[in-house]
């Protein structure tokens, strides 16, 4: 009883002596993390000295470290220290002790001061900065997930942009083909169209042929017969040879656009082109048909 009534004059009672060692404790856990920031550094710098392979058994046969544990030095150094493994002139935030240092690894380096400031964490437990830190990375990992699904939002928008483009220059190339076939087209009605002209021309000459009694007139309307059906034959073939360059343009054209990205198609199709040419060349019904009188020379 009187030790009881001694302590309460003297000022010792249970809180303060607590509160005394909660003291030293933070004391204590500001010099290892002074203490744990320079063995990081060291530790950087023997790896940085050590062979591959040769780190893991440094480390448990020299200071008896589990790899885990030196790791967790070492970025303790990284995140508190200068960063240079061979100087000791910057020490950690003398605000922070170890627990504190090692909590706030969880929030990245470039927004730790910031979040000393907002949270005011000298006067938060372990317990409430831990939370602390939990829901700010949580808040953190949040925000680079929406970052994420923005970033690849605007990929995928610029994908279906592309497509659009490539199908519209499909689209445009296909009008334009489509605007060639309507001139060929029209290209061959207006040849039929002369033609049938022409043969009504020559029906209208027959008829006239058939009513004439004149053996002069007669003559003279086959002479005209014959040179107007010369001249539709000389027009018509005319006609076939201008196609018939057309076509193979466009032939040669089209294999040209497929030849870099189907080159078995393209040959296949150019000896084809090659073989119907070298045919046609070597077939001798020309040379017989244009000069028929030459084989009886």
């Amino acid at each position: 009883m009187t030790d009881s009534v001694t302590d309460v004059i003297s000022g010792r009672t249970t809180q303060v002596i607590a509160a005394e060692i909660n003291l030293i404790k933070y004391q204590a856990e500001r010099v290892y993390l002074a203490a744990a920031v320079e063995i990081g550094r060291r530790l950087t710098e023997a790896k940085a000295l050590l062979k591959y392979g040769e780190w893991g058994k440094w480390l448990e046969e020299s200071v008896d470290f589990s790899q885990s544990r030196a790791n967790k030095l070492m970025r303790i150094f990284k995140e508190y220290g200068d960063g240079q493994p061979t100087s000791s002139n910057s020490d950690p935030d003398p605000n922070l002790n170890y627990s504190q240092a090692v909590l706030l690894l969880g929030i990245p380096k470039e927004e730790r001061a910031q979040f000393i400031i907002d949270m005011d964490i000298e006067g938060m437990t372990k317990q409430e900065l831990r939370q602390a830190v939990n829901e700010r990375t949580q808040t953190l990992q949040e925000k680079d997930r929406a970052l994420l699904e923005k970033k690849q939002a605007l990929q995928e928008n610029e994908y279906l942009q592309k497509a659009v483009e490539d199908q519209s220059s499909i689209i445009t190339e296909l009008t334009r083909e489509l605007a060639n076939l309507k001139v060929q087209l029209e290209n061959v009605k207006t040849s039929k169209a002369e033609l049938d002209q022409t043969a009504r021309q020559l029906k209208d000459s027959l008829e006239s042929l058939q009513q004439s009694s004149s053996a002069k007139g007669y003559e003279r309307m086959k002479t005209n017969f014959i040179n107007t059906s010369l001249k539709v034959r000389a027009n018509h073939i005319a006609f076939l040879c201008e196609n018939l360059d057309k076509t193979i343009k466009e032939v040669k054209h089209e294999l040209l656009q497929i030849a870099p990205n189907d080159k078995e198609t393209y040959i296949t199709y150019k000896n084809k082109v090659y073989d119907l040419l070298n045919v046609w060349l070597k077939d001798e019904t020309w040379s017989r048909q244009a000069c028929p009188g030459e084989d009886g020379q």
